[in-house]
């Protein structure tokens, strides 16, 4: 079973972004040190929390194989991945290799050209066949995409076009029941079964 948490950012406030950071490993104190916007250093701290919501505050020390895909080593047997966008950051663990991605729909994004890039010939096809539901088709192949090179661990290593989602489904999921509108979120897992929990990030801090 995949457990999906889901965190929303849109209430924190300073006392909220305090709470995150003295809870928070030194790991990713350091981290969100690191980061120059507020907005970054928010999600950096929601991850930690998401992540000790998940596994437990104990000996969370993070490792990263070689293509830089996280897990942790104390935790033998369980996997986990992380993304954000816009007010939400997710995390999804399971008993096998997961990858997930969440993607805010955006007026800037040029679709017709992210699609002649990284879409193979059928996702493309796909987006464009109805007029009525284009936006959710893309980013529905698009967080797909992201999920499925997460799951893998290549990251960028592998070229996004050269695989396409709809081939993919048995282990690709777009989930249709999202935070909020304009949000879409996959993942991709062996395992289908999933629980999805919503929080706010003020009950986490």
């Amino acid at each position: 079973m995949i457990r999906i948490l889901c965190a929303d950012l849109s209430h924190a406030d300073g006392s909220v972004y305090e709470s995150l950071y003295e809870k928070a490993s030194e790991e990713r104190k350091r981290r969100a040190d690191r980061y120059r916007r507020y907005e970054d250093q928010l999600r950096c701290l929601a991850a930690d929390a998401l992540l000790r919501a998940a596994f437990g505050a104990e000996d969370l020390r993070i490792e990263r194989n070689e293509y830089g895909k996280p897990y942790i080593k104390s935790r033998e047997g369980l996997y986990f991945n992380l993304s954000h966008s816009g007010h939400y950051v997710v995390l999804a663990r399971g008993e096998s290799e997961i990858g997930v991605d969440i993607q805010r729909h955006s007026e800037k994004t040029d679709m017709r050209a992210v699609a002649d890039i990284c879409f193979a010939r059928d996702e493309k096809e796909y987006v464009w066949q109805s007029d009525r539901d284009t936006e959710e088709r893309f980013y529905e192949i698009w967080t797909g995409k992201e999920s499925y090179l997460k799951y893998v661990g290549k990251g960028l290593r592998e070229n996004p076009s050269s695989f396409s989602v709809l081939e993919r489904r048995a282990r690709i999921r777009c989930l249709r029941q999202t935070p909020r509108e304009g949000y879409t979120l996959s993942f991709c897992s062996a395992d289908t079964e999933y629980t999805l929990e919503l929080s706010d990030v003020r009950q986490l801090g």
